[in-house]
């Protein structure tokens, strides 16, 4: 008897152990959308090597969470790694999975660091800091490189361009238009400021291009062109007091706003701005152009009216712009209104603001038939921070187009 006792028994315990995995397995039922193109990582943090990417709008199993629930473990494509939460849409009981293995990355190492073989290379940290640096390609008089930047704890996709001689040299942030990977930067776009003689730093933004996080056009994403400045600072060919901006169409948007929270801030490193066909008032742009706006606004914005459009429409706000800034527009925009640009001049013009605009006539969506607004941006930029470089456009058109070619594989 007391044989078949200890075999119920035993049964008993392996049945309800079989059973409760039943039920854990059936609770952790754990599905996950990605809302934007994401960085697959081997751990649960940013610090952790990218496997890949995994586009917007893909639904993956998830089999396992970090011991905060920020990040899940996730299978994609015959391979598991981890996601960050904040950009997943989920459904299932999270607290039902199980908390997964953390990887133990080991600290990279660089060659001949002395007695004791390589020594641990220091990992950057901190917005702007430079984790990733690759050069794509060699002109005669510059350098450009595909770079991550780190920027509110998002690995940030960029391009960053400088010339190949010493010295200390003028620097532009090259604010693109777009959103998400629409417009994303391809390398060749900034060419014309890195051969006259800039260091250029044009961001993706997160949520496009290959960066980590979530578009909201003009929101958080404003911080990576604002930790860009730190980026320039540190690099020893950047005259930090000849920091200038430049954007065009969503990027003219990112730059108003950019300079409005630096004014704020009471910091003065952006020293002259210019923008073209730049978007600078949201609410003129949902009546011009519906077709983009309707889907627009509530997937990157989430609101549609009121407080959100004015924080991201400078027409609302044109006396706290009080950077020398230059617009151009064209006169036959389709995209974005001249009318945007005439509103936003007039408001800084009352206030005395050091402003200028230039309507070129016939001028399209991103003045393609004006040379992208390049010759008038060069001389701006020479009157406020041009210390005899000699930054004519035409003097190095051909240089530039050939250059741009060469990028392109043309």
């Amino acid at each position: 008897m007391r044989r078949i006792g200890m075999f119920v028994l035993a049964w008993l315990v392996a049945a309800s152990a079989v059973l409760g995995l039943g039920r854990v397995a059936a609770q952790a039922n754990v599905t996950a959308e990605t809302t934007t193109l994401m960085q697959l990582r081997v751990g649960p943090g940013t610090k952790f090597t990218a496997l890949g990417t995994v586009p917007a709008g893909t639904v993956l199993p998830a089999i396992a969470r970090d011991a905060t629930t920020k990040w899940l473990k996730v299978t994609y494509q015959n391979q598991q790694g981890w996601l960050a939460l904040a950009y997943l849409r989920y459904r299932g009981d999270l607290a039902a999975l199980p908390v997964g293995d953390v990887v133990q990355q080991p600290a990279p190492t660089q060659q001949g660091g002395g007695q004791g073989g390589g020594q641990p290379a220091v990992q950057p940290t901190g917005n702007g800091a430079i984790v990733v640096m690759e050069r794509y390609f060699q002109s005669d008089r510059v350098d450009y490189y595909r770079i991550i930047y780190l920027s509110d704890g998002l690995r940030i996709s960029a391009f960053y361009a400088e010339p190949r001689t010493y010295g200390k040299f003028a620097a532009v942030i090259y604010n693109r238009g777009g959103n998400r990977s629409t417009g994303a930067l391809t390398g060749y776009e900034f060419v014309p400021f890195a051969e006259v003689g800039f260091v250029v730093i044009a961001s993706q933004y997160r949520g496009g291009g290959g960066s980590e996080g979530y578009d909201n056009f003009g929101g958080a994403d404003v911080d990576d062109v604002l930790n860009a400045i730190p980026l320039l600072k540190s690099r020893d060919k950047v005259d930090p007091n000849r920091i200038t901006m430049f954007g065009s169409s969503r990027g003219a948007m990112m730059t108003y706003i950019a300079l409005r929270r630096l004014g704020q801030a009471g910091s003065n490193d952006i020293k002259v701005a210019s923008t073209t066909s730049g978007l600078a008032d949201l609410f003129m742009w949902d009546t011009e152009r519906r077709d983009y706006t309707k889907t627009l606004y509530p997937e990157l914005i989430g609101a549609t009216g009121g407080n959100a459009l004015i924080e991201r429409s400078a027409t609302y706000w044109p006396t706290l712009i009080r950077v020398p800034l230059l617009m151009q527009h064209g006169s036959s925009d389709a995209i974005v209104s001249v009318k945007q640009s005439e509103k936003l001049y007039v408001g800084m013009l009352k206030a005395n603001l050091p402003v200028k605009l230039i309507v070129q006539p016939g001028g399209d969506h991103g003045l393609n038939n004006y040379d992208t607004g390049m010759p008038e941006t060069f001389k701006w930029f020479t009157q406020y921070v041009g210390r005899g470089e000699g930054w004519d456009y035409y003097a190095y058109k051909d240089v530039i187009y050939k250059v741009m070619r060469g990028i392109r594989g043309q």
